[in-house]
């Protein structure tokens, strides 16, 4: 997880979320003035102007990378994060009608999988 500079309009804060391997961190962006019923969006590779632009709720997690842990790791983190995200979404001001994964480069692929995950295991 890279750490990110800071921005007057987003509050930035650290969660961990458990998955099958422990737990892995991931950073929460929310818009500074606060959210209520926003959109929440699981974003594999940061998404500031998600938030500045939508007022969007942003998880971003520090999945496990492939030389840490072979596949399907990464991609079970991210699905982790998104059940999270679903299961606290009260807490994080998100509704959980309006959730979305996202991703680019090699977020784009885990985003695919994740979606594919949450579509065959009915979880979502």
């Amino acid at each position: 997880m890279r750490p990110m500079k800071p921005d007057k309009e987003i509050s930035v804060s650290t969660i961990r979320i458990p998955t099958v391997g422990g737990s892995i961190p991931a950073l929460v962006l929310a818009p500074k003035a606060g959210a209520e019923n926003a959109a929440g969006v699981l974003w594999i590779h940061g998404a500031v102007d998600l938030v500045k632009k939508f007022g969007a709720v942003v998880v971003s997690p520090g999945y496990r990378l492939a030389v840490q842990r072979p596949y399907p790791a990464a991609a079970e983190d991210c699905y982790s994060a998104l059940i999270y995200m679903k299961n606290h979404a009260r807490e994080l001001g998100i509704r959980r009608d309006q959730i979305m994964v996202g991703g680019e480069s090699a977020g784009g692929g885990l985003c695919a999988a994740v979606c594919l995950m949450a579509r065959d295991r009915a979880s979502v």
